[in-house]
C-alpha cells in the first residue's frame, strides 16, 4: 500500500504561495536596480547639463541659462519621482520579503507534518507486515506440531 497524504493539496498550495511570494521579490528587486540605474543616469545627465550652464554663466550666454535652468529643474523632478519610486518598492520589497518567509514557514511545517504522517504509516504498515508473518509463523509451528503428533 502506498503512502497517500490527506493534505498534499494544501501542501501544493504552500508551495504555490512561495514560488510567488519567491518571483514577487525577484521581480521588485529587478524593478529597485532599474530605478537605482535610471536615477544614476538622471544625476550624470543633470551634473552634465550644470556642467554646461556653468560654462555659459562663465562666457555670458545669458541666452541659454534659462533653457539649462528649466532643464536641470526638469531632471531634479525626475530625480525625486525616480526616488519616491525607489522607495516605494524597498518598502513593497520589505513586505514581500516577510510574506515569503512566512510562505516558507508555512510551507515547511505542512512537509515536517507530512514526514511524522509517513513515519506513521510506515511504523503502522510495518507493525501489519509483522504481524501477518507471525500468523504465518505460528500457523507453520502448528503445522509441524501436527505433523509430529500424527507420526508418533
Amino acid at each position: 500500500m502506498n503512502f497517500r497524504f490527506s493534505l498534499q493539496r494544501i501542501l501544493h498550495l504552500r508551495e504555490q504561495e512561495t514560488h510567488e511570494a519567491e518571483m514577487k521579490v525577484e521581480y521588485t528587486k529587478r524593478v529597485i536596480d532599474a530605478l537605482k540605474n535610471m536615477i544614476y543616469q538622471e544625476r550624470d545627465l543633470y551634473f552634465s547639463e550644470r556642467d554646461e550652464l556653468n560654462i555659459c554663466v562663465k562666457d555670458s550666454k545669458i541666452h541659454k541659462v534659462t533653457i539649462y535652468e528649466r532643464s536641470l529643474n526638469m531632471r531634479q523632478g525626475r530625480i525625486m519621482e525616480l526616488l519616491d519610486n525607489l522607495r516605494s518598492c524597498q518598502s513593497d520589497l520589505e513586505v514581500y520579503q516577510q510574506t515569503l518567509i512566512q510562505a516558507r514557514r508555512n510551507q515547511k511545517i505542512i512537509e515536517k507534518l507530512k514526514e511524522v504522517k509517513e513515519k506513521d504509516f510506515l511504523k503502522k504498515e510495518a507493525y501489519k507486515e509483522q504481524t501477518i508473518l507471525d500468523e504465518v509463523g505460528n500457523q507453520k509451528y502448528l503445522r509441524n506440531q501436527f505433523q509430529e503428533k500424527g507420526e508418533e
